[in-house]
């Protein structure tokens, strides 16, 4: 199965991690692991500079949103005891050892064990909201893949969650949403 969530990252010697959102493939019990990042993104060039990351189980749909329209997230970090770094917002994380990679497709599979994991809080739940702010994440990082027109109609579908069952942070994610539709929407092509 598929976990959503968000990925730290660092180069050696970097002083900030790199954060991105990512679906690893998982099993039930969470011990084998394989991250699929696209060999175009930066998570897969930071990763083949240094083999780990940590994972974190999150249920803050803003800071998504916010990575996958290239905003930063407001979002402060401290170091595991191997040196990787945990989201302090994050509900879970787990510490990852990339241990094979497989690079024959442009979207790379990398086998990663478990070295470590925390609970920080418990998990507050996801709502019809939080779950149409991922979803519609999710179809933005797929934007050059998508058509257009179905991208839109995907998209206005989620529409009637957000505005029953948003709270203000929803609503806050959904307006940088629309804003990035608008502008998509008048860019020359």
């Amino acid at each position: 199965m598929i976990i959503e969530g968000l990925i730290t990252c660092a180069a050696s010697g970097a002083t900030t991690p790199h954060v991105a959102a990512l679906g690893p493939v998982v099993d039930v019990q969470l011990a084998q692991w394989t991250l699929r990042p696209f060999q175009s993104s930066r998570v897969f060039s930071t990763l083949r500079q240094s083999s780990t990351c940590v994972f974190h189980v999150i249920d803050d749909a803003l800071a998504i949103v916010q990575l996958v329209l290239g905003e930063t997230p407001e979002l402060s970090f401290r170091r595991t005891a191997l040196g990787g770094w945990i989201i302090e917002q994050a509900c879970h994380w787990y510490e990852l050892e990339i241990i094979a990679w497989d690079v024959a497709q442009p979207r790379s599979e990398a086998t990663a064990r478990l070295v470590g994991s925390g609970d920080l809080r418990p998990f507050w739940g996801w709502n019809r909201a939080k779950h149409a702010l991922l979803e519609a994440a999710i179809l933005i990082s797929r934007e050059s893949l998508i058509p257009a027109q179905q991208l839109d109609q995907q998209l206005d579908a989620l529409t009637s969650a957000i505005e029953k069952t948003a709270g203000p942070q929803e609503r806050r994610a959904w307006d940088l949403i629309e804003n990035w539709r608008h502008q998509r929407a008048t860019r020359p092509e």
